[in-house]
Formats: structure tokens, C-alpha cells, sequence
């Protein structure tokens, strides 16, 4: 939360009798003393409420609110010699916890003559009037900056205004935070107010109550809406309270209803799959038995093909044994007697036929005769069902005013028993019923939309509020955005200021703080962190080369310590010091050694004098050293050429005995090492000490002898080799020669190499610190640099904004789409009205709901009459034939009897001519002797004509056996299909029982469960004699009464299990089933939720408008 913001300054410059003035105020106050007419209040009213809204009317001016003085004449005064005046007003703020600034001002111009020209502006990125910024050029005198050049001074660091609203609702967002600019207007308002009053005026309380009265906030209808909306939303709650039960009161109608509907179709699908599972077992039993049964078809054709084979034999015997018998003459006679006896039995039975077949007619004709009579009491009954539809017809074509019904009615009844051609008056009534449906439909249309159009209204007002809100909500986020903007701006000074180690500069904190001045959902703040990325990067590396310098030198110092550490353990280690050498000289005396050339080194083997001083020492040392000598080879004269042989990268000096001995020499003041034990090494030694001329006198001169040695030292250290002599420091301290030198040399090496590792300690140690807080720096820059302020606030500030623009844009896109509708819906309401008024005035009725709900009724059943009529019309009049016809069949039947009864009579007559030839034929056989051979010839003649129907007979059965098996085999394949197309069937079912029972619909006892035949007994007892079209219609008629009250919840009928008929196979029943859905808040859920859903509403409602009554 960022801290408020305080005046800090006012400023004027070149205005009135300013030139460039600051008043400071102390804690956001400030005290002007002066006598009267000494500028106080024009001081003051110049900047309060001048610059808090912009506006320099003249009546704003005046503490009395006279139009007298204008802007101008503070710019020009009536004896002002110039012509025009720029004048700049400021006023700068200050938060209270930081060092953030925000600056706002007004720029004027005034010329003669011509209107006052004004403009705005403010600074926003911490610069300061009269600090690092200025509102004038100096070039040798002040000249106040232009409107253009202000605007290229502020550049990003602000705002200019050229319109005095967008100043004050930047003042408004910045400063105080108002949800509205008029809210921000009345308070400027009551500034006004309370600064009219002088000391010097006299004014009563009333005066004083009346001028706070005024400055008061007038309570507007957004403060009165909280009430109004309360009142109207318990209004609103009762309303609904109402809605929700006469919706409940629907839905449970609907819901018993729908219950049984439910239960019936779970009864109906459990019934069917039930009965195909007993079909299946049916089928499985039948097919056992069809194969048993093929199984005795196959016994019995083997039976009868075996009995034929033995009756063929049989035939040809009797056959040969007729032959022979066919010779006797009693066989014509008892061909005859046969003959005779079948013609009697013809006669016989076809006059028994004939009789049979009269006493069939008479029936027929008897049967005729009632059907007749029937057919005449159907006809009158068809008549009076005519007349009762007529007189129905005639009350409904008055409901319809439809006239033509009473021509019809009297040209029909004029050819009832004719052919009626109803094209005529059905084509009459279908225009009129067309036109009644259309005005019907129309003002029952216009009912539903005016009900449409007042929710419509509603709503639209509800989007309107809103509207208002959403707008009210936009303002609040947008102060909360500056909100955001500003804690981040003193944030980041804050930040800034408190920082002691990433210091950036004024002028850049005032650069970044600009970052939020134009903050959006474009805005990256990655710039921001990388152009401070930058300076940190800049400063981190410039310490970091500090650091590593510092490291470079502790390195070195630790290097050093490290060499010294080591010779200080190499003069410790090592028994004596050694002159410095050459890597040539190493070479060749480590090729000595390879060569086994024995040698010593001449300081090894020579001890000075115990009577020369130290300084005789130091310069002999250092003579010897300078010449060669100190650290030359002794080798064997054997060895001279070998040594001195060239060996490529070997050099070394070496000492030979030779020449003329000195008087004084080397041998007098040096002394060779007690450890030599070599007496002839020892000589060699002696000869070169000798050789080498050691004299008081100046070396550099002739030496006493009358030979001149070509090696000579003097005690002051000057020497001569050769043509070359030299001299020495003098400051060289002696510590090869001889083991007492050379030890007291190593113990002072050791003892110097201890100073100087203390001193590069203790270098090391003031390193160390020094890269320690390097260290500390970097770490406390890198501190200070990642709790830089980030526009998290700002980022979600502005992400509230958009959403709040967004929702704002929707809704008012939404309240003007509502507003269009709701014009479009009155419009085609008012063009719907006018149709069906000129539809009225066509049918001669009154243009009503009523009337014309009463006319589309009557149409309706005026159809379903008309239809009735037409169908017992072609009754009746098929009656008409049907009995003409009986007629016509009557007459046919009289003409048949008599016909019949000749028959009879002639066939008599045929029979009895017949039996007396019989009788005849018969007395001739006994004067025969047939009588002998009729056994046999009988047996012959009765097996003779009776084989081709025992033939007949097996081959008939061995034939019905080889068709009872063909049809068996037909009838298993048959079954089996069946089993098949029931097992499918089944499984089908079973799918839409599946599904129907997945519904959850009908409860169930829990000990049936999904049991079918459980589930079939328990739904049986009561759904068996139910009928389905009646629960259907039954449903729909509840459905359609009801709908109305739940329009809210969207209430649709829809067919389900559709894809289940498309995989239905061999069966009419069909899966598919009516289910109602309904819409719950948006969300689309089962019919039998809703209520539910209903009850849980109506108890909240009840709960919060008891609750409600209560507060």
C-alpha cells in the first residue's frame, strides 16, 4: 500500500506580479499572513481548486463568486505595456513514506484582444520544478517555455492536456481516487463553499448551515438504487418463491405421470426379453424333438422300401395264376356284376351328393337372408351417426362462421344414398381453417412474445444496471491501476534510496519511474529490468575488477610465500649454499660426473685465513667470485683436454697449476679444507693458490716481482686476469668460502626468508579483507538489485482492467443487443397484430385470443367430424350395396334349388334301371360254375386290383415318410434359424432393457435387483394391463398443460435409444422411448432431477426471505 500523497510546493511563474515565486508547505499545510489586498487569496485561489480541476471560469476565481476578474487580467494588467504574457502555475505533491514526487500545472497565454489560451500538464517521473526541471529558457533573460516546447521538455516523463476534463480525471486518478468524476466534482464543490466566507463578512448559523447544506452530496439515484434493489429483489424473491412452487406443483404432475410412463416402458421392455429367453428354451426343446422324430422318418422309409421289393414278387405270381383262370366263361358275367355293382354305387352316392348339396343352399340362403336384415339395421344406424355428426358440425361452422356448411348440409342430405363428392367443402374449409390457424397461431404468438417482450424488458433494465456497474467496476480498477502505478513509482524510489551499494543516478530513476506513467498489457517490464540489468552489470563489474585485481596480487603475495616457504625449507634442508649457475654449467657438470671425471669446486676446498678481517673476506670473496675462480673445476692435469674438449651446450671454468709463483699469494691468507685428505689434490691446490698473486699494493700496478702474475687480487678487492682488471662493491657479504661461511650464510638466508614471509603474511591478510568486502559489496549489490520492485501489482492491476473493459464492452454489447431484440420483438408483435386483424376482418370475427382459440377448436373438431362423416358415408353407402347385393345373390339361390332338385329326380331314375340289370346278371352266375373257382379267382382278381393300391399305399407312405423328413429336416433348419433370430433378438433386448434400466427411472426393491424374471413378476402385477397409447397420450396431454410453467427450465421432449432401432433385426418392437430433459442453470439435466433441483430452491428462497424479514 503505497503511502498519500502531500502538498509539498506551490509555484508561479510569470504570472501577476510573480516572477518565478515557491511557497512551501509544512506536513501538507501552509499559513499566508498579510494585511487585506496584499494577494492572499489570489495567491491561493490561483492554485485551489484552480489546478485540482482546471477550471478558470471567472466566478471559480473570486472567493464571492463574481464574474468581475478573469484569468487574463492576472496575465495582462490593464497598464501592461506588453502584448501578450505566458504564465505557468504548479502545484507538487509528495509521498508521505518516500521521495516520490508527482507535479501538476497549468500553462496560459494570454494576448490582447484574443481569448485565453490554456493548457495542462503533469510530471510524473520524479522530476522537480526548480530543481531539474524548469518552465522557462534562459538565454540572458527568462523566457517561459511554449505549449510545444512544455511538451518536448516533459517528453515521457508525463502528460499534456489540451481539454480541462481529461486534466481533472488524470488529477482525480492520481491524487484522490474518486469512483466518478462527479463524485470528484462535488467535492471540489464543497472546497468552493467553505472558502466563500470572509472574517470581515457578516453571516448568521443559518448562513453558515445553509452553505454546508449546499456542499452536501445530494443522494442520487445510484445511492438510492441499494434500497430500491432491495425492496425489489424481495419483490423478486416472492415472485420466484411463487414461480418455483406453481413449477414444482407442474412438475410434479408431469413427474407421476412420467413415472408411470417410465414403468410401463421398463415393463414392456423387461416383458419382451423375458418372453424371448422362455422362446429360446421353447426352441431348444423343439429342436430335440425334430431330430428325433428325423430319426423314425429314416426307420419308417426303410420299412417301406423293403415291403415293396417283397410285394412286386408276390404280384407276378398272381399275375401267371389270372392268366389261367381268365380262361373260364363265368368271367364276362362277373366283370358285368362288378361293373353293374360300382355303377349303382355311383348313382348312390351322387344323389346322396345332390341332396347334400340342396340342404347347403337352403342354408345359404337362410344365412343370406339374415345378413340382409343386418346389413338394413346397420344402414339406419349409419344414418342417425350421419345426422348427429351433421347437427355437430353445424354449431361448430357457426363457432367458425363458416356458411358454406349449410349448403352443404342440405345437398348431401338431398343424395344420401349417392355418390358425395366432399373435394368441394373440404377445399372451403381447409382455406377457412387455414386462415383461422394462421390468425390463431399469429395471436398466439403475438400472446407468447408480449410475455417475451416483458421478461425481455426486464432483462433488459437488469443488463442496463449491469451496464452501470460494470462501468462503475471499470473506474474502480482504472483508480486501482494509478493505485498500482504509484506504489510501484514510490516503491522504486523507496528502493532507490534505501540502496547503499546500486546507487544510480537521479535522472535515471526518473527515466525508469516513466515505465508506469504509460503502463499496459503491452508494457514489458523486462526492458525495465534490463536497462537496470545494465548499470548493475556495470557496477558489478567494476567491482569484480577490483576483486580480481586484489586476487591477481594475493595470488602473487601467495606464490611468493609459497617460493619463500620452499627456500626457507631448502635452507634448512640443505647443508651449504651454492653460487649461482648456469643451465650450461649444470650440463657440464653433470657430464663430468657421466664422464667419471673426479673434480671439486674451488670454494669448496678453501678456508680463508683466521687473521683476515671480515672485510678482507667480503672483498676477496667477491673478487674471486667476479673473476671466476670462486666457483671454477679443480680437475687432474690428466684431464686438461678432455674437459676443455667442446661439448655443444656445455660451458664451465676450470683451475690448472701454472706460471710463475707470487711472493704473496692466495696460499699466504687462505687455508685448504681439513676434510681434504688427497695429498696430491692437496698439491694441486697449493700450486694453484700459489699462482694466484695476493699483494698489499695496488693490484692494478707492476707487481714486486720481477715476473708479472697474470692472476692477482688485493686486499681492497681489485683484481687483474689477463689484460682485464676490475674491482668490486664492496658491498657483497662473503658466504662460500670455507664451511663457517657458508653455514652462517645459510642460517642468514633462512632468517630472511622468515622476515619477508611475515611481511607477505600479513600483505595476504589486508588482501583478504579487502577482497572480503569486495565480496560483501557484490553480494549486497546483487541484493540490492533483486529486490528492485516489479510490476506484479501493476501486471494484475491492468489484467483486472482488461477484464473489467471487456466485461463492460460485453455488457453493453449485450444491453444494446437486448435493446435491439426487444425493438425488433415490438415491432413484428405490432406487424403480427395487424395480420391477424386483417385476417379477422376476412373471416367476420372478432380479432380476439378467445374467439379464435374457440374457432381453431371448433376447426379441429369440425375436421375429425368431416372426416367421420366422409368415412360413415362410404359405410352407409356401401351398406346400400352390400344389401343390394344379397339381393341379386337371393334370386341366384332360388334358380340353384330348383336346379338341384331335377338333379336329384334324374339320378333316381338311372339308379333303379341299374339294379334290376344287377339282379339279372346275378341269377345267370348261379346257373355257372363260377362258384368253383370265385374263391380263387376272387383272391387273384381282389390281390390283382388291389397291388397298385398297396403299391400306391407303401409308396404313397415310403413317399409322406420321404416328405415328413424333408420337412422335418426343413422344419429343424428352421428351428435352428429361429434359435438363431431369437438368440439375437435376445441379445438386442437385452441391450434395450440394459439401457432402459441404466436410466435409473423405476426403483426397485433391492432383493430383485436386476433379476428379469424377479423384475418381470414385480412390474406385471401392475403395468400388465396397462395400455401404452393411453399412457402415451396421457403424458403428452400432462406435458403440454404443465410446459408452460416451467418454460425457465426449457423443458424438451426427445426420443431416445434411436441408435438401438438401427441395429434392430427381425422384430417390430422398437427400443426407442420418449424422455423430457430439462435446463438447470445453464446445465442440461434429466427430467426427474428437476424436482429435486425445485425443492432445494424453494427452501433457500424461503430461508433468505425469512432471514431477510428477520434483519
Amino acid at each position: 500500500m503505497n503511502s498519500r500523497w502531500q502538498a509539498n510546493k506551490i509555484g508561479l511563474v510569470n504570472f501577476w506580479y510573480y516572477d518565478e515565486q515557491e511557497f512551501p508547505f509544512a506536513k501538507g499545510r501552509m499559513l499566508l499572513r498579510g494585511s487585506n489586498g496584499s494577494g492572499k487569496s489570489v495567491t491561493m485561489q490561483s492554485v485551489v481548486p484552480l489546478l485540482l480541476d482546471g477550471n478558470a471560469s471567472p466566478e471559480r476565481l473570486d472567493p464571492f463568486g463574481t464574474r468581475d476578474r478573469k484569468m487574463s487580467n492576472y496575465l495582462l494588467e490593464e497598464d501592461d505595456d506588453r502584448e501578450e504574457r505566458t504564465g505557468y502555475l504548479y502545484l507538487e505533491f509528495r509521498r508521505l513514506e518516500s521521495e516520490a514526487y508527482l507535479t501538476i500545472g497549468m500553462g496560459m497565454r494570454a494576448r490582447r484582444g484574443k481569448p485565453l489560451d490554456k493548457w495542462y500538464f503533469a510530471i510524473t517521473d520524479n522530476r522537480r520544478v526548480g530543481k531539474d526541471f524548469l518552465l522557462y529558457k534562459q538565454t540572458g533573460e527568462k523566457i517561459t517555455l511554449s505549449k510545444k516546447e512544455l511538451e518536448n521538455r516533459i517528453a515521457e516523463g508525463g502528460r499534456t492536456f489540451d481539454r480541462q476534463l481529461e486534466y481533472m480525471d488524470f488529477v482525480n486518478r492520481q491524487v484522490f481516487g474518486f469512483d466518478t468524476l462527479d463524485e470528484y466534482k462535488e467535492m471540489i464543490d464543497l472546497l468552493i463553499q467553505l472558502r466563500t466566507p470572509k472574517l470581515s463578512k457578516d453571516f448568521k448559523p443559518s448562513v453558515i448551515n445553509e452553505i454546508l447544506s449546499d456542499s452536501l452530496q445530494p443522494l442520487s439515484d445510484e445511492d438510492l438504487r441499494p434500497m430500491s434493489e432491495a425492496i425489489e429483489n424481495m419483490d423478486t424473491m416472492n415472485m420466484n418463491l411463487k414461480t418455483r412452487e406453481g413449477a414444482k406443483q407442474a412438475a410434479e404432475k408431469i413427474s407421476r405421470v412420467f413415472e408411470r410412463y417410465n414403468k410401463f416402458t421398463l415393463y414392456q421392455k423387461t416383458d419382451k426379453l423375458w418372453q424371448k429367453i422362455n422362446k429360446e428354451k421353447s426352441l431348444k426343446n423343439e429342436e430335440k424333438e425334430k431330430q428325433d422324430q428325423l430319426e423314425q422318418c429314416h426307420k419308417k422309409v426303410a420299412e417301406s422300401e423293403e415291403t415293396l421289393v417283397r410285394m412286386a414278387a408276390k404280384n407276378v405270381s398272381m399275375q401267371k395264376e389270372q392268366e389261367t383262370l381268365n380262361s373260364s366263361d363265368a368271367l364276362n358275367l362277373k366283370k358285368r356284376e362288378a361293373a353293374l355293382e360300382k355303377e349303382i354305387t355311383d348313382y348312390q352316392n351322387t344323389v346322396k351328393e345332390k341332396e347334400q348339396f340342396l340342404e347347403t343352399k337352403k342354408q345359404r340362403y337362410f344365412e343370406i337372408k339374415e345378413r340382409r336384415k343386418e346389413e338394413e339395421n346397420r344402414k339406419y344406424e349409419k344414418s342417425r351417426e350421419m345426422n348427429l355428426l351433421l347437427e355437430e358440425m353445424q354449431s361448430e361452422a357457426e363457432d367458425m362462421a363458416f356458411e358454406e356448411h349449410g349448403f352443404f348440409q342440405s345437398e348431401f342430405l338431398q343424395q344420401l344414398e349417392k355418390e358425395y363428392k366432399f373435394d368441394t367443402l373440404r377445399k372451403q374449409f381447409y382455406d377457412t381453417k387455414e386462415k383461422i390457424e394462421k390468425a390463431f397461431h399469429i395471436l398466439e404468438q403475438t400472446n407468447l412474445l408480449d410475455r417475451q417482450a416483458d421478461k425481455m424488458t426486464m432483462s433488459w433494465e437488469q443488463k442496463g444496471r449491469e451496464v452501470d456497474a460494470c462501468w462503475k467496476r471499470q473506474n474502480e480498477v482504472e483508480a486501482l491501476l494509478v493505485q498500482a502505478e504509484n506504489e510501484w513509482k514510490e516503491a522504486l524510489y523507496q528502493w532507490s534510496a534505501g540502496n547503499r551499494e546500486f546507487c544510480l543516478s537521479k535522472e535515471f530513476v526518473n527515466e525508469i519511474s516513466r515505465f508506469a506513467d504509460s503502463y499496459n498489457g503491452d508494457s514489458d517490464f523486462a526492458g525495465i529490468r534490463q536497462k537496470i540489468g545494465d548499470q548493475y552489470l556495470g557496477q558489478q563489474m567494476s567491482l569484480e575488477k577490483e576483486l580480481d585485481g586484489y586476487r591477481c596480487l594475493l595470488e602473487e603475495k601467495e606464490a611468493s610465500y609459497e617460493e619463500l616457504k620452499k627456500q626457507l625449507q631448502e635452507w634448512e634442508n640443505k647443508k651449504e649454499p651454492e653460487p649461482v649457475r648456469s643451465e650450461a654449467v649444470l650440463k657440464n657438470r653433470k657430464r663430468l660426473e657421466e664422464l667419471e671425471i673426479p673434480y671439486q669446486e674451488f670454494y669448496k676446498v678453501i678456508e680463508f685465513g683466521t687473521d683476515m678481517s671480515d672485510e678482507a673476506q667480503n672483498r676477496l670473496e667477491e673478487a674471486l667470485l667476479q673473476m671466476g675462480i670462486l666457483d671454477a673445476v679443480i680437475v687432474d692435469e690428466q684431464y686438461r683436454d678432455q674437459v676443455l674438449a667442446f661439448a655443444e651446450g656445455c660451458e664451465d671454468r676450470y683451475l690448472f697449476a701454472g706460471g710463475a709463483r707470487a711472493d704473496q699469494s692466495l696460499l699466504d691468507v687462505l687455508e685448504l679444507n681439513e676434510e681434504l685428505n688427497d695429498i696430491f689434490f692437496n698439491q694441486r691446490i697449493t700450486g694453484i693458490l700459489s699462482h694466484v698473486a695476493y699483494d698489499e699494493m695496488d693490484a692494478l700496478s707492476v707487481p714486486k716481482t720481477g715476473q708479472g702474475n697474470i692472476v692477482t687480487v688485493s686486499p681492497d678487492g681489485c683484481y687483474r686476469v689477463g689484460v682485464i682488471a676490475g674491482t668490486v662493491s664492496g658491498n657483497y657479504t662473503a658466504q662460500f668460502m670455507g664451511a663457517r661461511a657458508r653455514e652462517k650464510a645459510r642460517l642468514a638466508r633462512m632468517e630472511e626468508c622468515r622476515q619477508n614471509m611475515e611481511i607477505l603474511l600479513q600483505e595476504r591478510k589486508k588482501f583478504e579483507k579487502s577482497i572480503h568486502s569486495l565480496e560483501l559489496r557484490l553480494q549486497k549489490l546483487k541484493e540490492e538489485y533483486e529486490k528492485l520492485p516489479a510490476d506484479t501489482d501493476m501486471r494484475a492491476a491492468w489484467k483486472l482492467l482488461d477484464e473489467a473493459v471487456r466485461e463492460y464492452d460485453r455488457a453493453k454489447q449485450e444491453e444494446k443487443r437486448l435493446e435491439e431484440e426487444l425493438q425488433n420483438l415490438k415491432e413484428q408483435i405490432r406487424i403480427m397484430k395487424e395480420e391477424a386483424f386483417i385476417l379477422a376482418k376476412a373471416l367476420y370475427l372478432d380479432c380476439t385470443f378467445a374467439v379464435f382459440q374457440q374457432a381453431f377448436d371448433a376447426a379441429d373438431e369440425y375436421k375429425d367430424h368431416l372426416i367421420k362423416l366422409n368415412a360413415a358415408h362410404e359405410i352407409y353407402l356401401h351398406r346400400v350395396h352390400s344389401i343390394e347385393n344379397l339381393e341379386d345373390q337371393m334370386e341366384q339361390l332360388d334358380g340353384d334349388l330348383d336346379q338341384i332338385r331335377y338333379d336329384i329326380t334324374t339320378a333316381q331314375r338311372e339308379f333303379n334301371k341299374r339294379q334290376e340289370e344287377y339282379l339279372s346278371v346275378q341269377k345267370q352266375l348261379l346257373l355257372t360254375d363260377y362258384e368253383q373257382v370265385k374263391e380263387r379267382l376272387d383272391e387273384c382278381v381282389k390281390w390283382i386290383n388291389e397291388y397298385p393300391m398297396m403299391v400306391q399305399k407303401y409308396a404313397e407312405q415310403k413317399t409322406e415318410n420321404r416328405e415328413q423328413e424333408k420337412q422335418l429336416q426343413m422344419q429343424l433348419m428352421s428351428c435352428r434359424e429361429q434359435l438363431e433370430q431369437c438368440i439375437r433378438q435376445k441379445e438386442w433386448l437385452k441391450r434395450c432393457w440394459e439401457a432402459e434400466w441404466k436410466l435409473g427411472y423405476v426403483s426397485m426393491p433391492e432383493e430383485i435387483g436386476s433379476n428379469i424374471e424377479k423384475m418381470h413378476m414385480y412390474l406385471e402385477t401392475d403395468a400388465k394391463d396397462w395400455d401404452r397409447d393411453s399412457i402415451v397420450s396421457r403424458l403428452n396431454q400432462v406435458y403440454f398443460e404443465n410446459r408452460a410453467f416451467l418454460n425457465d427450465y426449457q423443458l424438451t421432449q426427445l426420443e431416445l435409444f434411436t441408435e438401438l432401432d438401427e441395429d434392430r433385426t427381425e422384430t417390430d418392437f422398437t427400443a426407442k422411448r420418449q424422455d423430457i430433459q430439462a435446463r438447470y442453470k445453464g446445465v442440461k439435466i434429466p427430467f426427474i432431477q428437476l424436482l429435486g433441483h425445485l425443492e432445494e430452491d424453494i427452501e433457500e428462497l424461503k430461508n433468505i426471505i425469512n432471514n431477510n424479514t428477520c434483519d
